[in-house]
């Protein structure tokens, strides 16, 4: 019953599936061409890492089985795990051209192996057309908003749809008339009784021409996967494989040597970049998680992958100097050209897009380099920008505060100097440009002093002589600027032989720990959220045991201390040490949570497009029935504290930070 027994058919056969193959390369070429041509990026270290991850998130698909996304999650993981349990059998319908029943060694018919894998390829055929179904039922008639509806998307479930009917429908014909491969196979015996009705001669021609589709399907699927969106078939593992595992850092620029300044085209992304831009599902879930997105604001991490890709593919002739004559190799310009403005400021670089995404597609690296060509090219920020740049050029910190007003925050209290310690302490305390200026967190800073004092920490601050680390000015593109402020401060930190630094701000920790390496400061450096979860687990904290008097207590994930850095068991076991405190989780929350609105130098923009991002997630607070809501960020607890005033809470809802709630609870105070 080989369908390709004729010369003709069997020259049809090769023709079919040589020319596919070559297409394919020549597609693919192109792709490989321009990603080995791209900037370089560093994937290639901590290789168990990498691996562990592949076997949890490509092939366990744990994202994708997110519990806020389970039905469609497991819909999704059930046609991949059976694309990947049918793999064998493609090769054995190929090879099956070549030389009837065809197999590879130790899967023939009989053996343990071949049984059991026939066994396995029915079971997930069926699963897999179900799913297909279940699939192409929910785009046309459910329609969740996040997904793309498209002709690509559903013909390539089609597609597989095909495969797997086909390959079914030939399974009865083999058992139904004794005609098949010899494997038991439990879909031939299922399906036999409804091919028992054709005639031998129906049987052989309704075989053969279910053979033929199933090639001609299948050749089709490889030759249309680089130029679909599907392409993430190819490149999902890969995606996930050199996934980035130090999320907390952006990568740094030689200012020196560099004739482009940030991200003007394709030629300037890294390898990876480029890689994710090909990955991209179109799934949604980076848009459903995006606080910007969610507020009505232009930004959209999955249209960006899809612009880009738009905008990518065209250009891949030029990019690759084979347009021909006059033709510019520099391809289109990214920034303003292929993505607008008003979607690149619009990003709170919170890592929600990133934490969602299956395949860890990179949005935030991107965004900041093609603000880096606005800001050190084009000179082209919101204006807003400008007073804080120069504030932090002339005075070390955003507002613009004289230097010596930072230590005012000490009033009353006996917090030692570094300049007045000569011999040294354990821990230098950060207080941040906000501990120092800012009215609400210059109590926060008083608090963590005084909780410090109390545990007999020996710490002293930099008082004038701190800075601003830069955060918000890297975040805004501006990497001169960071670059500057980033090697004062190193220089300074070294000058004290400062090891160890406590720092009330999770802008300050991830950049004062994650970006300052770079720049010859290696610290360790800890929260203070961590650091007072730590003493209070040690004992060294002594808190009144009565029940604490506070009403039901939220707590707000900072995102630089939670997505960018991972933590987000401390703060909360800090607040769970305090007696009779009720500690309610918000519907979004630990890595799920949502942004305050601030980060990515939004702190210092105005919101005038859509609705506020605080405003929502107080909403979220008050719907959650507690009457404080905890956090552990001074950006937060400024972004909280307006959202609380401005719904008009102010009677009702609280805003404080862990230090303070403990300093409250402090025995003997």
């Amino acid at each position: 019953m080989r369908p390709t027994e004729s010369l003709p058919a069997f020259i049809i056969f090769l023709v079919l599936v040589f020319g596919s193959l070559g297409t394919f390369g020549y597609l693919m070429e192109s792709r490989l061409a321009l990603l080995a041509a791209a900037m370089p990026s560093d994937r290639f270290n901590r290789w168990g890492e990498r691996i562990r991850g592949v076997l949890v998130f490509f092939i366990g698909q744990r994202r994708i089985l997110n519990p806020r996304h389970l039905l469609p999650g497991l819909m999704h993981a059930l046609i991949f795990w059976g694309f990947l349990a049918v793999a064998l059998n493609t090769v054995h319908f190929i090879g099956g051209g070549f030389s009837s029943g065809w197999h590879l060694p130790w899967f023939g018919p009989g053996s343990v192996l071949g049984e059991g894998y026939v066994l396995v390829r029915d079971i997930f055929e069926f699963l897999v057309l179900a799913m297909v179904l279940v699939a192409i039922a929910r785009r046309l008639f459910v329609k969740p908003s996040r997904l793309t509806l498209s002709g690509d998307a559903l013909l390539v479930l089609g597609l597989i749809g095909a495969l797997m009917l086909t390959d079914l429908l030939m399974a009865g014909i083999e058992t139904a008339h004794h005609a098949g491969t010899g494997y038991d196979s439990i879909a031939g015996k299922i399906l036999a009784p409804l091919m028992a009705g054709l005639g031998s001669g129906s049987a052989v021609q309704f075989y053969h021409a279910s053979w033929w589709i199933h090639l001609g399907t299948l050749l089709f699927f490889l030759t249309f996967l680089p130029v679909s969106k599907h392409f993430h078939v190819v490149t999902g593992l890969p995606s996930v494989l050199f996934r980035r595992l130090d999320s907390g850092s952006l990568p740094s620029m030689d200012l020196e040597n560099l004739e482009n300044f940030g991200t003007t085209g394709f030629k300037d992304m890294n390898w990876k970049d480029i890689l994710d831009v090909y990955s991209c599902t179109e799934c949604g879930r980076c848009q459903e998680a995006c606080p910007a997105f969610n507020t009505g604001k232009p930004l959209n991490p999955k249209q960006i992958n899809e612009d880009m890709r738009a905008a990518l593919f065209p250009a891949l002739p030029a990019l690759l100097g084979r347009g021909g004559e006059g033709v510019d190799t520099a391809g289109p310009v990214l920034p303003t050209g292929v993505i607008a403005d008003d979607v690149l400021w619009s990003c709170t670089t919170c890592r929600a897009c990133e934490e969602a995404c299956p395949l860890f597609i990179e949005f935030i690296d991107r965004i900041v380099g093609m603000r880096r060509k606005l800001v050190l090219e084009d000179s082209s920020f919101p204006a807003e920008l400008t007073a804080m740049f120069k504030n932090l050029e002339r005075q070390g910190n955003p507002w613009g505060i004289d230097p010596t007003e930072r230590t005012a925050w000490t009033e009353g209290m006996d917090v030692p100097v570094m300049a007045d310690r000569p011999e040294g302490v354990e821990y230098l305390l950060w207080v941040g440009c906000a501990g120092a200026f800012d009215d609400r967190s210059k109590k926060v800073a008083r608090a963590t002093a005084r909780l410090l004092t109390a545990a007999g920490v020996k710490f002293a601050i930099l008082g004038s002589e701190e800075t601003c680390t830069g955060d918000s000015a890297r975040r805004a593109g501006n990497e001169y600027l960071f670059q500057m402020l980033a090697e004062q401060n190193v220089e300074t930190l070294n000058g004290y032989g400062v090891k160890k630094i406590i720092t009330q701000c999770p802008h300050c920790f991830n950049t004062l720990g994650n970006e300052y390496p770079e720049f010859g400061g290696s610290f360790e450096v800890v929260h203070h959220s961590q650091f007072l979860a730590d003493l209070l687990a040690a004992g060294r904290l002594p808190l009144m045991q009565t029940a604490a008097d506070l009403p039901p207590v939220t707590f707000h994930d900072s995102c630089y201390i939670g997505r960018h850095n991972g933590e987000y068991d401390r703060p909360r076991n800090a607040l769970k040490a305090v007696p009779g405190l009720e500690l309610i989780e918000m519907p979004r929350s630990r890595e799920d949570g949502f942004c305050c609105g601030a980060g990515g130098a939004r702190m210092w923009l105005e919101e005038t497009l859509g609705t506020k991002v605080n405003l929502e997630r107080v909403e979220e607070a008050a719907g959650s029935g507690a009457g404080v809501v905890a956090a552990s960020c001074p950006f937060c607890i400024t972004m909280l504290a307006d959202g609380v005033n401005d719904t008009g809470r102010q009677e009702t809802m609280e805003v404080l930070d862990i230090a303070q709630i403990l300093e409250s609870r402090l025995a003997g105070e």
